[in-house]
């Protein structure tokens, strides 16, 4: 082989059917054995990934929590986008991943892509979860180039049946639930194929943290992802941080008394009701 033909075997944008492609812009996945299958031995920087699952709450955040709390730890802003229920702040917090640099954006659908994209071009975000509504190729293709531009792991939660429709994202894994294990298939990625899918112990992943405290994840049979729903309201525990952190449980109780509060008049728009207010009137 000579010395050109062995360089351009080489370049990491080059890659053989049967070998996975170099990529160099990676955060581990904190399994090793999908390390294993990924190219790179990652999650890619720069690149869209794919996470097809047909039911919530089977383990589908647990998957790259890992990462995040790498990406946290190393001073980045995780930005989620539409999710699909109020985030459940001591989950995160359980997994050593600092809730306050958790971001939420509560986009309408006709303005979620718009911004996701920006999210990513932006480039001050360490990763970006999305979870778009309906998906076209036009605005999957937009996506794709924004997080080329950027630096920072992208991943889009959809339906298994995205997984018979051509995508630009480089890497896209199918998910499903069997017994207490994730099934992982990675069925596109930049290398050869993958010969048989993997059963990750994604509920075991944060056990590894060394936390002084449990915070571990709610077991639900709905959504146990770390996701409380939104009817649900937020839940605590007398185990939950109450030190520097106990702001953010300060504003998710009131958040919550907003919503249980039966609408009626404001007290507060009538000055005789204020404090040291005297009534006026006829005796």
């Amino acid at each position: 082989m000579n010395a050109a033909l062995a360089e351009l075997l080489h370049n990491p944008l080059v890659w053989r059917g049967d070998q996975l492609a170099r990529a160099d812009a990676v955060v581990s996945s904190g399994f090793a054995d999908l390390d294993g299958e990924l190219p790179g031995g990652g999650w890619p920087r720069g690149g869209l990934t794919e996470l097809l699952a047909d039911n919530e709450g089977i383990g589908e955040l647990r998957l790259v929590l890992p990462a995040l709390r790498r990406i946290v730890q190393a001073g980045g802003w995780i930005m989620l986008v539409a999710p699909p229920h109020i985030p459940y702040a001591p989950a995160f917090a359980g997994r050593g991943i600092d809730p306050t640099r958790v971001l939420v954006v509560a986009a309408a659908e006709k303005h979620r892509w718009w911004a996701a994209e920006q999210v990513l071009r932006a480039k001050s975000a360490g990763a970006l979860l999305f979870w778009p509504h309906t998906v076209n190729d036009q605005r999957l293709r937009r996506l794709q180039l924004a997080a080329q531009e950027g630096a920072a792991p992208a991943f889009m939660f959809t339906g298994t049946a995205r997984a018979a429709q051509p995508s630009p994202a480089p890497l896209r894994i199918r998910l499903a639930a069997e017994a207490t294990r994730l099934r992982v298939d990675v069925f596109k990625r930049r290398g050869g194929v993958m010969t048989r899918p993997l059963l990750l112990d994604v509920a075991a992943a944060g056990s590894a943290v060394g936390l002084e405290h449990d915070y571990s994840l709610p077991v639900r049979t709905v959504d146990n992802r770390g996701l409380t729903p939104v009817s649900a309201g937020p839940s605590f525990h007398r185990r939950y941080p109450v030190g520097a952190q106990a702001r953010i449980w300060n504003r998710a109780l009131a958040h919550a008394d907003e919503v249980r509060r039966i609408p009626g008049p404001d007290p507060r728009s009538d000055p005789s009701s204020r404090p040291g207010k005297a009534r006026t009137g006829t005796q």
